[in-house]
């Protein structure tokens, strides 16, 4: 069985908090989402390097799965934001908690609890909620992007917590891959100068929202099951407005206050309901 202990959630906040920057900092980088996803994955993977103390990676079956689709979730995601709306993308990518019980069924024979359901259904109201006033059925490739990009976010999940799989060598993995594919876009990209601004908020991206973020989330991953471990990472899009707001004059709307406070009970509620879970072993 797998099990959770109190700080792993809380490792899997302070990792939505850095990712949740990333729609402030891309606000003030006029460069290609390619260039900017190539360079903060290399400084991400110096981060990583720091961190870990090695640049080595064991290419298991589990570390190169898991690697594989961190990657793809960004190479998905950045082409689900180009051909749909941004919040469709962010919207249908947190489909992934539905994915990662499918996972579980049909890798492992996991039958859902009803409390896991119930987790993911509120949670995914939220969303929905949070994202009323800008929904559209239009832009059809970019939505099938995005869901694509959700299944692949629940294997970052569900394939980190395999027995051959090691969080610090899967996440490298991810991070060479990336800058490997994306780094050369740089070097084509007509609109990255010398712009000062550019690079430190780049160097924010690299170091903060990717590189510690990840580190976060690599602890946080080894002391949590992958449901609660997504359901927690879905206070990203709900921050993610916030520090915009705090930052320009864009004010979220009453349907994404609501669906935040929904999106933030549900994880409360589950976090909760985990807990008593390991204390008394009922589901």
């Amino acid at each position: 069985m797998q099990t959770t202990d109190r700080k792993g959630p809380l490792f899997m906040v302070a990792a939505s908090l850095c990712w949740s920057l990333g729609g402030l900092c891309i606000r003030f980088i006029p460069w290609s989402a390619m260039s900017i996803i190539g360079l903060r994955a290399i400084l991400a993977a110096l981060v990583f390097a720091v961190f870990r103390r090695s640049i080595s990676i064991k290419l298991t079956k589990g570390n190169v799965l898991a690697g594989i689709c961190l990657s793809a979730t960004t190479i998905l995601f950045v082409f689900a934001n180009r051909n749909t709306t941004a919040a469709a993308a962010i919207l249908l990518q947190f489909t992934s908690p539905i994915f990662i019980l499918i996972f579980h069924f049909f890798l492992y024979k996991k039958r859902p609890k009803p409390s896991e359901i119930t987790a993911v259904a509120v949670t995914l109201l939220g969303m929905a909620l949070f994202f009323a006033d800008e929904l559209s059925i239009d832009n059809v490739f970019g939505n099938l992007m995005a869901i694509a990009s959700g299944l692949s976010f629940a294997g970052v999940f569900v394939f980190n917590k395999r027995p051959d799989t090691d969080p610090e060598h899967s996440l490298m993995l991810g991070f060479v891959i990336n800058a490997v594919i994306w780094t050369p876009f740089a070097f084509f990209d007509p609109a990255i100068t010398a712009d000062p601004v550019a690079w430190g908020v780049l160097l924010v991206m690299g170091v903060v929202q990717v590189g510690l973020a990840y580190v976060f989330f690599s602890i946080g991953i080894k002391r949590t099951t992958p449901l609660l471990a997504c359901l927690t990472t879905a206070l990203e899009p709900v921050l993610n407005p916030v520090w915009v707001a705090l930052a320009t004059p864009e004010r979220p709307g009453r349907f994404a206050i609501l669906g935040g406070a929904v999106i933030i009970g549900a994880i409360i509620g589950y976090n909760i309901w985990v807990e008593k879970f390991n204390i008394t072993g009922h589901g």
